[in-house]
């Protein structure tokens, strides 16, 4: 075991750069109580389950819809059913970051659980269309406050060493929740599956009434007390939990308190919030969610029989794929796995536009080729494209401005998922299939080499790490900026400096001597005036 290591001296990876660090400094020696950490997060993160549910509901929807006489369905009612959920998530997120600040994030994600059964209940009783889009909308807003509110209690529940995993259990239930849309959908009547799809938010109420707060929004409204045990609860009795109450109360002050927006902007924010904001780019131009929301209409245009079966797999492929993801995360790192995940989405969004540019031809492929395809976009897309975003969202950002910073964050998300999913049916129509899937598969190529040159890892760091980590880039890029300052104002650069250097040492030497010539002169002064009392006392004498 590596000893005499102190935090100060831990360095996080940027840019792909080594680290000089400590082997053992991401498990610490008296770890946490582990099933309490585990369980914080899991109950945080079952409003993901049915959050996820209304993500995947129109896969197997869409075509059961197009077969109901009540309803008249066409290129754009598909659209507005499956963006409509993300026009309700961006008027909630506008609001979200607040309520979460203001009212706690346990508090948020009880107060949205019943808005969300509330819109899939509208769904299932929908005697029109209006109101089944109705009911889709109030499900995206209350999707906005458990998006904000869920990953951020699961990366502040638990300690350093389990973050990665536990910070990205919410995207876990978030696939669990497409598979079961998938599933109820393939199963039953579309307006059964919202009944079972509302079940989730039952058990969301239950499990959040018997977990606490998270300790850092404790701590950040001044409620040491309460964040003591909080932390008591959630680490367990054994742990010495001075030293993680006074890093956390430490980075508040060094923030401050007050949330506000401009913070983002601040050259200690700046980065993070940027960085965030492309992995959220990524997510979107990725076109997994495409695939995800129009399963079923994709396999029917591609020849794939059986289309209901074919979308329980695409269910299940996520559901590995978002598995191995949640257990590698904390062992391979953020930035390798979304590398990986960029590049396998990219290539085989790229083959199945292959795949409708060779049945555009007339000469199609077995409906085998395209299910394949998609099952391995979908398992890269969720090895990294799903998950790390909503982890470094809530992860990046110091405790004052995370909720905030992740509703932002989830705002601009939506924006994009809504202009996507409005897009694709129209530019499907107008250029071709394939040429979507051209597009979207070299804006993941292109994602992927963004991530390897720009994307930092912050594998086994805590939150006051990752945080000083940014404060001391900020700092060191602000005093490297001023010296560049002074050097042009010199002269030119070096030259400048050295000529600097060399005024510098002759006003020293000048100062020298003359430091050396008073102090000659107060000698002299000095003898002078002893001879002269000597010749007095003589003369008395």
């Amino acid at each position: 075991m590596c000893k005499g290591v102190t935090e100060s001296e831990e360095k996080v990876v940027v840019k792909g750069e080594k680290v000089e660090e400590d082997v053992d400094d991401s498990i610490p020696k008296v770890q946490g109580r582990l099933i309490t950490q585990v369980c914080a997060c899991a109950a945080s993160s079952l409003g993901m389950l049915s959050s996820g549910a209304v993500n995947g509901w129109s896969a197997n929807a869409l075509p059961s819809l197009d077969e109901d006489p009540d309803m008249e369905m066409g290129p754009s009612q598909n659209a507005w059913m499956a963006g409509v959920i993300a026009l309700g998530a961006i008027i909630g997120s506008l609001v979200a970051g607040r309520v979460v600040d203001g009212v706690g994030r346990r508090r948020t994600i009880l107060y949205a659980s019943p808005i969300l059964a509330a819109g899939w209940v509208t769904i299932a009783l929908a005697p029109l269309l209006s109101i089944v889009l109705l009911g889709r909308a109030i499900c995206g807003l209350a999707t906005a406050f458990l998006f904000s509110a869920a990953p951020v209690y699961s990366s502040e529940a638990p300690e350093k060493w389990l973050r990665g995993r536990l910070g990205t259990l919410s995207s876990f239930f978030l696939t669990l929740g497409v598979v079961l849309s998938y599933v109820a959908g393939g199963l039953t009547s579309w307006r059964i599956s919202c009944y079972i799809c509302a079940t989730p938010c039952l058990f969301t109420l239950a499990a959040m009434s018997l977990v606490p707060e998270s300790p850092y929004w404790l701590m950040l409204k001044g409620r040491e007390d309460e964040a003591e045990v909080a932390l008591t609860w959630l680490r367990g009795p054994q742990v010495n939990l001075k030293k993680e109450m006074e890093a956390i109360e430490e980075k508040i002050m060094e923030v401050g308190r007050k949330v506000e927006y401009r913070e983002l902007l601040k050259s200690r924010t700046r980065r993070p919030f940027f960085i965030a904001l492309f992995t959220m780019t990524l997510q979107q131009v990725s076109g997994g969610n495409i695939l995800m929301m129009y399963t079923g209409t994709i396999f029917i245009s591609a020849g794939v029989y059986q289309h209901n079966v074919a979308t329980i797999y695409v269910g299940l492929v996520q559901l590995a794929g978002t598995f191995i993801s949640v257990m590698l995360m904390d062992h391979a790192g953020r930035r390798p796995m979304i590398i990986i995940s960029t590049l396998v989405m990219g290539t085989a969004t790229t083959m199945l536009g292959v795949c409708y540019y060779v049945k555009a031809a007339g000469d199609a492929w077995p409906s085998w080729v395209p299910l394949l395809t998609v099952l391995v976009a979908v398992f890269g897309y969720c090895l990294g494209c799903r998950t790390i975003p909503w982890l470094t969202s809530s992860e990046l950002f110091n405790t004052t401005i995370r909720s905030t910073a992740n509703a932002v964050c989830f705002f601009y998300n939506r924006v994009l998922n809504f202009i996507i999913i409005q897009v694709y049916p129209f530019f499907a129509a107008v250029a071709g299939i394939h040429i979507v899937f051209f597009v979207y598969g070299g804006l993941c190529l292109l994602c992927c080499l963004i991530s390897f040159i720009c994307l930092p890892e912050t594998k086994g760091k805590s939150l006051e790490q990752i945080q000083e980590h940014f404060q001391n880039e900020a700092a060191n890029k602000k005093s490297s900026k001023a010296k560049k300052e002074v050097d042009v104002e010199c002269g030119d650069g070096g030259v400048a400096a050295e000529e600097f250097e060399d005024i510098a040492k002759i006003l020293t030497s000048s100062s020298s001597c003359l430091q050396d010539e008073g102090q000659a002169s107060q000698t002299s002064d000095s003898e002078q005036e002893q001879k002269e009392a000597r010749e007095i006392t003589t003369i008395r004498l």
